[in-house]
């Protein structure tokens, strides 16, 4: 668990923490976009957030769940 106390873009987020999952309490969002947050936890499996986020669920925080940065290229996939 991180909860940072400051709230930041979500793309700054992403490029302090490559390589993990982000639980993120949304801060400033409008209908198409999440804009910023304060970062609860990361992780390097998604399943370890499951339950954190369930909690800030349960209790009507907007949460955003999403990976930091690659630092490893990606497959391209062209369908």
């Amino acid at each position: 668990m991180i909860n940072a106390q400051e709230s930041k873009p979500i793309a700054e987020w992403e490029r302090l923490y490559p390589d993990l999952w982000l639980l993120i309490e949304v801060t400033k969002e409008d209908v198409w976009e999440v804009y910023e947050g304060k970062l609860i936890a990361a992780a390097e499996d998604l399943m370890g957030l499951v339950e954190v986020g369930k909690d800030y669920d349960r209790r009507g925080v907007v949460t955003l769940q999403t990976r930091g940065d690659y630092t490893e290229p990606q497959p391209i996939f062209v369908g």
